[in-house]
This record gives C-alpha cells, structure tokens and sequence, in this order.
C-alpha cells in the first residue's frame, strides 16, 4: 500500500468497523485491492502477536481486518487479499496465519472456511464496571439540551479554542447541546442564531472520547435543532490549519464558503499556535443549506 492510499483504506475500515473511528494501523501490515478506477475496494491487514489463543506456534501473524467492498464480493478479491499476506508469512518464516470474528457473523465464518481457515477455541467474553464513572466507550451517546452552568463546561470550549478572551465573549450565547454516555457529559455543541442563518460556534468531544461517531452525532442534532427552528443555513469555522477538521466537516456535507484571512491574531489572544508544524493564522468557514432538510 502507498502512503497516499492511507485514507482511502480509512474510508474502507469505516464500512467495517463504523463505530472505530479512523484507524491509523500501527503495527501492521497492510494490503489493498485496487479496482480498475484507480480506487481501492478492498483491504486485508495483519499483524505479528506475542501468542494466538489456539495456535501452535508463537509469535504468530494474526489478521487484524478484512473488507471487500460489496460490489466484488465473490470474485476472488478477498481469497487474492489473503494470499498475499500468506505469501508475506511463508517469506518471512511463519508456519501459520490466524484470524478472528464473531460467533454470530456467518458470513464472515463462511469466507474464513472458503479459504482453508479452521476454527480453533471459542469463548465467551465478559466484562465489569469496577468504578461507576468508567463507562464502556461502545456505549451509544445521548445528546440533550444544556441547562446548567456554561462554567461547567469550559474545558470543552477551552478544548475547541485556544483563546480564553474569545471563548468569554461568546460562551453564553445561543443554545448548548451535550452528549453524554452513563450519565457523563463528553463532549458539547453550541448553536448561536442570527435570524436564519444559525451557527456551529463551539464544538468538542473529550480526548478519550474522540473517533467514536460523538462529533458526528451532536452535529446532526445541531443541524435538526437549527432545522426545527426555522433555519435555512448553517454556518460553522475552523483553522486552516486544522487539517482533521476540514475533513471532518466536509464529511458530513458541508462546503467551502469564504476564507478570513489573519482571523487569529494575537491581538484575539491566539499566541504562536500551530497545527502538525502548520501556523493557525487563517479560518476556513463552512456552510450547509438546510432548507430542504427533513
């Protein structure tokens, strides 16, 4: 795989894993299948463990992910994608190649068996809170409106902008939705109206808590509530020099709508910031009309 195919196997492991957020692969080893396009519709990733339940020798390759696209499933893709890793294996001295998935995926169990794979160990996990507060990070995120004290929150708008005098003066403005998981709130977006045109003007999902689908969600009940409210357009910014967020937003449909040029200054207290060796200096705005949203 070429570097620059990295997001496209991104795009690929999101259809496989929609609740995982952007893999970054580290420690493995990876194959893609490319269509005639140019594009890539397949992937199969690996990588060495210490130890395999159920295998006879360690260390031991282990494959981590597998995913064809739909529309080539059943013409030898994902049999091609595995014999590439078995290649790789038999080069480097492995007697054997494992892999895993869910009792209860059949299709999944069906391709393994087509391919010569033999079922091993089954088991059974389980899983106990020991404190209250550590909740499961596959647990859905509820998003409400906010009611309480914005102070309670300021380490989320603190997250999404670095300026304390800018985060002040807009901090109560508009309406605050939050989303929580267990109970705790991990992660917040403020919708501020101007007539029809509303705006996403603070947006934040705790550290541990990103790559979940979080983000996702509390901009899609920004939108609905802004939607329920008459609007028509919603406006929303980031640095330019944000590349994840340009992303992000683009993602979820959002277009490019104007460049502000020197938007932080230190003069607006953004002192000597930088994103991935990138100065922040220029806002990119966004917007998305709304209008015919159901």
């Amino acid at each position: 795989m070429r570097g620059s195919e990295l997001s496209q196997v991104q795009a690929l492991a999101r259809q496989l894993w929609p609740d995982a957020g952007d893999c970054d692969f580290q420690g493995e080893q990876l194959f893609v299948w490319e269509r005639q396009t140019g594009s890539l519709g397949g992937f199969a990733s690996f990588a060495i463990r210490p130890w395999v339940d159920g295998a006879n020798s360690a260390p031991c390759p282990h494959v981590e992910g597998w995913f064809v696209e739909a529309d080539i499933r059943r013409r030898g893709v994902g049999r091609a994608l595995m014999v590439a890793i078995e290649e790789w294996c038999r080069k480097h001295g492995y007697l054997e190649l494992t892999s895993d998935t869910l009792l209860d995926n059949q299709v999944s169990r069906e391709a393994h068996a087509g391919i010569g794979f033999l079922p091993t160990e089954q088991i059974q996990y389980f899983k106990k809170a020991i404190d209250p507060d550590i909740v499961d990070h596959h647990s859905a995120a509820v998003v409400e409106p906010f009611s309480g004290s914005r102070s309670e929150i300021l380490s989320l708008f603190s997250q999404a902008d670095d300026s304390p005098s800018a985060i002040a003066s807009y901090i109560e403005l508009g309406e605050v939705l939050v989303a929580r998981i267990a109970g705790r709130i991990v992660g917040h977006v403020q919708l501020v109206s101007t007539g029809s045109d509303w705006e996403i003007k603070s947006l934040a999902v705790l550290d541990g808590r990103q790559g979940k689908g979080i983000g996702s969600t509390l901009v899609r009940a920004a939108l609905d509530r802004a939607v329920s409210a008459g609007a028509t357009s919603v406006l929303t910014a980031t640095a330019s020099a944000d590349i994840s967020n340009l992303r992000f937003y683009q993602r979820l449909g959002f277009r490019m709508e104007r460049i502000e040029r020197d938007a932080f200054s230190a003069a607006d207290g953004y002192v000597g910031l930088e994103v991935d060796g990138i100065p922040v200096r220029d806002r990119v705005w966004f917007s998305m009309d709304v209008s015919s949203r159901p």
